[in-house]
C-alpha cells in the first residue's frame, strides 16, 4: 500500500478546505477528488477517477490525511500533487514523489 500525505489544515481559524484534488504528473485530470463545498468534512463526497477506482481512498480520519492506494502498481510511481482549495484563502499545493521499490509480476 502507498500512503500519500496532504495537509489540509489552514492558517485561519475561520477557514476550511472546500475541494481537494489529487493529480498524477502524467495525467491531465484529477485522479481523486474530495468535494467538501456544501457539506461538513466527515460527509465529503469522494470521487476516484477511472484509473484509481477501487484502489484509492483519501482517508480524512488521520492527520495529515492520506491518499491510500492499494493494490499498488509499478505504474503508480511518479510525482503527485494535492491541490487544496480553501473557502476564504488562496489555494495551496503539496507535491509528493512516490517511488516503488520491489519486484512486480503483474503490471
Amino acid at each position: 500500500m502507498a500512503a500519500l500525505p496532504c495537509n489540509i489544515s489552514t492558517p485561519l481559524a475561520d477557514d476550511a478546505a472546500s475541494l481537494i484534488l489529487w493529480y498524477r504528473e502524467d495525467l491531465p485530470n484529477p485522479i481523486y477528488t474530495l468535494d467538501i463545498r456544501k457539506v461538513a468534512l466527515k460527509k465529503a463526497r469522494h470521487f476516484p477517477s477511472s484509473e484509481m477506482e477501487g484502489r484509492a481512498y483519501f482517508d480524512i480520519s488521520v492527520h495529515p490525511p492520506l491518499l491510500k492506494i492499494f493494490p499498488i502498481r509499478k505504474s503508480d510511481q511518479g510525482d503527485y500533487k494535492c491541490r487544496v482549495d480553501l473557502r476564504r484563502s488562496r489555494t495551496f499545493i503539496h507535491y509528493i514523489r512516490l517511488k516503488i521499490l520491489g519486484k512486480f509480476d503483474i503490471e
